[in-house]
């Protein structure tokens, strides 16, 4: 349930492709707890990820404590869906990218190389 979760690991058009979306369901897993995956209109419409995790104007409304947004570009009709979240987090290799003008935290770089690094230090702090 995206609506009800603390953590989001919301995923983009920057995963590349379908499978992408095992890096942030890994993340998501990592953070443990209330977690969950949620995504982009592009990437639910391309068909990578199912419609209930489908974030925006046209998807869910949801305010989690972290949202972390991996390769999106952050498009108004996605931020309307997101922007009440408590903490953002972006990470994205377009440093020009829309999001890192609302998010708390902007990462510019490799999403591919960022988040496994991210889960693998993440699944050691919990030992």
């Amino acid at each position: 349930d995206i609506e009800g979760a603390d953590i989001l690991v919301a995923g983009g058009r920057g995963l590349g492709k379908a499978e992408g979306f095992e890096l942030a369901e890994s993340l998501a897993k990592a953070f443990g707890g209330n977690s969950a995956v949620a995504a982009t209109r592009a990437v639910v419409d391309a068909g990578w990820y199912p419609y209930a995790a489908q974030i925006g104007q046209t998807g869910k409304t949801v305010s989690p404590k972290l949202y972390l947004a991996a390769g999106i570009s952050g498009a108004i009709q996605h931020k309307v869906g997101m922007q009440s979240s408590n903490v953002i987090v972006a990470i994205n290799k377009d440093g020009n990218a829309p999001i890192f003008e609302f998010s708390d935290l902007g990462v510019v770089g490799d999403l591919h190389e960022i988040v496994p690094k991210l889960t693998e230090l993440l699944n050691q702090r919990k030992g």
